[in-house]
C-alpha cells in the first residue's frame, strides 16, 4: 500500500498527536484478560488474569472520531455486525473506490465497511460520491488530519462494531465469497485470529501465494523473524475485535511494519493464528508499496527483534538481526532487478 508521506509527517506530529487522543485501552469495549492458563490452555473470558504484555508497546492514543464520521450515525443502524471490514487510506481514489465495491459485492451481507481518510489531499469522500457509495448505509466514513497508519487503524478500531475486524488495504480487493468464507471458518474452528492464502497481481499476471500454517504461538513467531518472506499477509486478516483491543491496537510509535509488530506482540502473548487455506485477498504489488522502503525496515526490523527474539543464546539477536538484513537487501535487489 502507498503511505505517501507518512514517516516524515508522523516524527513532526507524534508529540502533539499522543497528547489530544485518548488510549486504545480507554475504549469502552476494553477488558484486559488473559488468553491462557499455565498449561497453555485457554480461559474462559470470565476467568481470565490480566493480560501479561511483554514489553507492549506504548500505545498512548487514537484519533477522535466526531462530527467528520460520514454517513452520520442513525440510531436505527446500532446493530452487531458480524465482521468490520476496516481499511485505512490516503489518496489513491480509484483503487479505494475498487477495494470497496469488491466488499459490498461479496456473497456476505452481515458486515460494515469502515473507511479511515488520513488526511486524502482528495478527501475520500468526493471520490465515494462521484461513485455513488456514499448513500450505501452500510459504509461509515471517518477523515481525520493526517496521523499515520498505525493512528489511521486505530480510528477504524475503536468506531467498529462487528465481533471480528477484517483489515483491507485500500489498494486490494476481497473476493466474491471472501467474508463468506472466513465466517465459515471461524464458526467451524473456534479461531479468533486468521491470517490467509492471497492472490498478487503484480502488472498483468497473478499467482496465488499459499503460506505456511503453525502448530503454535512459539513456531510461527520465530518464523516471522527468521523467514525471508512473512508467514502471513495483513490484508485479509480477520481479528476478534475484543481480542485486538486487549492487546493495545496498533503501535502508534512505528510508523512502518506496523503489521509485523502487532503479530508479533500477539504471538509473544500465546495468541495462536490459523491459517484459512484460500485466497480471500488480490493483492496489487507496486512500487510505491511501503514495504519497499528498505532501510527504515530494517531500522524497525532491528527493534522488533530486539524486543521479541528474546534469545538464550549470546549473539544469536545480533544473528537473527544479520539474517533478516540479507532477505531484506535481496528483496530489494529481486525488485530493482525486475523480476
Amino acid at each position: 500500500m502507498d503511505w505517501r508521506g507518512w514517516p516524515a509527517e508522523r516524527s513532526r506530529q507524534s508529540g502533539r498527536a499522543a497528547k489530544r487522543r485518548p488510549s486504545v485501552t480507554n475504549h469502552p469495549a476494553y477488558s484486559p484478560p488473559s488468553l491462557r492458563d499455565a498449561a497453555g490452555s485457554t480461559l474462559p473470558s470470565g476467568d481470565r488474569p490480566p493480560l501479561p504484555m511483554i514489553d507492549g508497546p506504548t500505545v498512548p492514543s487514537m484519533p477522535a472520531v466526531g462530527a467528520s464520521t460520514l454517513p452520520l450515525t442513525r440510531v436505527a443502524d446500532q446493530v452487531t455486525p458480524a465482521i468490520s471490514v476496516c481499511i485505512a487510506v490516503r489518496d489513491r481514489p480509484e483503487l479505494l473506490v475498487k477495494s470497496i465495491q469488491s466488499v459490498l459485492a461479496g456473497s456476505f451481507d452481515d458486515f460494515e465497511l469502515i473507511v479511515v481518510d488520513d488526511g486524502s489531499a482528495v478527501p475520500a469522500q468526493d471520490g465515494l460520491a462521484e461513485a455513488g457509495l456514499l448513500a450505501d448505509r452500510r459504509i461509515r466514513l471517518v477523515r481525520q488530519q493526517p496521523t499515520g497508519i498505525s493512528a489511521a487503524r486505530n480510528a477504524a478500531l475503536r468506531v467498529a462494531r462487528g465481533r471480528f475486524i477484517t483489515v483491507l488495504d485500500s489498494d486490494d480487493e476481497l473476493a466474491p465469497d471472501g467474508l463468506a468464507r472466513m465466517q465459515e471458518f471461524i464458526a467451524r474452528t473456534g479461531a479468533r485470529w486468521v491470517y490467509t492464502d492471497y492472490e498478487e497481481i503484480v502488472g498483468g499476471s497473478a499467482k496465488v501465494i499459499r503460506l505456511p500454517s503453525y502448530p503454535d504461538a512459539r513456531r510461527m513467531l520465530r518464523s516471522v523473524l527468521t523467514r525471508p518472506r512473512l508467514p502471513f499477509k495483513h490484508s485479509g486478516m480477520t481479528i476478534d475485535r475484543e481480542l485486538l483491543l486487549q492487546l493495545g491496537g496498533y503501535d502508534e510509535q512505528m510508523s512502518i511494519k506496523v503489521d509485523v509488530e502487532l503479530v508479533l506482540r500477539a504471538l509473544s502473548n500465546g495468541v495462536h493464528l490459523r491459517r484459512l487455506d484460500e485466497p480471500i485477498v488480490r493483492f496489487h504489488r507496486h512500487s510505491g508499496s511501503i514495504s519497499r522502503r528498505r532501510i527504515a525496515g530494517l531500522v524497525a526490523w532491528r527493534k522488533m527483534i530486539k524486543m521479541y527474539s528474546r534469545p538464550r543464546v549470546p549473539g544469536l539477536a545480533l544473528a537473527v538481526v544479520t539474517v533478516r538484513a540479507v532477505s531484506e537487501i535481496g528483496k530489494w535487489l529481486v525488485t530493482a532487478l525486475g523480476r
